[in-house]
């Protein structure tokens, strides 16, 4: 191998485990939602989804076609690498943050303000809102009361996707009037 080689192989190697890293990291995060709320999302959320996913995958196995070609050995980093993508920073915190990119940077920097809250998804709020572990500021104190406020009977904003079999049952509030 000679020095001229190296010397473009070594950049295009690292940029291309950096790209595949983070588009495995999508791939798993956009396969996982596609996996676990189908159901719940509407026909362009699907769609645009799939379209996420179809692409980082494609992203992802290109790299290591480019990888092989490049140099095989590096494929025993890489596809480790892209392995742990996927699943840690793709598919495992997308669950946790039930695939709310807002929701995930409240978990992992443990507080949230008003305006986090309210650029929330509203499953994402509301859960973020009763999530013990995330400190609220207290304008996101606030924000939590004026977004998830329901009347007596209606359905809480945000937590009917949680509960019943699939989704398929609403949450209520149940709690009596003020006034009563």
């Amino acid at each position: 191998m000679s020095l001229i080689s190296l010397i473009w192989k070594i950049p295009v190697a690292i940029v291309a485990l950096i790209v595949g890293a983070l588009a495995a990291g999508q791939a798993g995060w956009s396969g996982a939602e596609l996996v676990m709320n189908a159901p719940i999302m509407g026909p362009i959320e699907n769609f645009v989804t799939s379209l996420f996913f179809a692409i980082s995958a494609g992203l992802t196995a290109a790299t290591v076609a480019l990888l092989y070609r490049i140099t095989k050995y590096l494929l025993l980093l890489a596809v480790p690498l892209f392995l742990y993508c996927t699943l840690v920073p793709g598919v495992w915190n997308g669950f946790l943050s039930d695939f709310d990119a807002t929701r995930e940077q409240a978990i992992k920097h443990g507080y949230a303000n008003a305006f986090a809250i309210e650029h929330m998804s509203a499953r994402g709020r509301y859960q973020t809102c009763n999530d013990r572990e995330i400190e609220l500021t207290d304008d996101a104190r606030e924000a939590c009361t004026r977004l998830l406020k329901a009347d007596p009977g209606e359905i809480i904003p945000g937590s009917e996707h949680r509960c019943g079999l699939l989704g398929m049952f609403s949450c209520i509030y149940t709690a009596p009037d003020k006034g009563d």
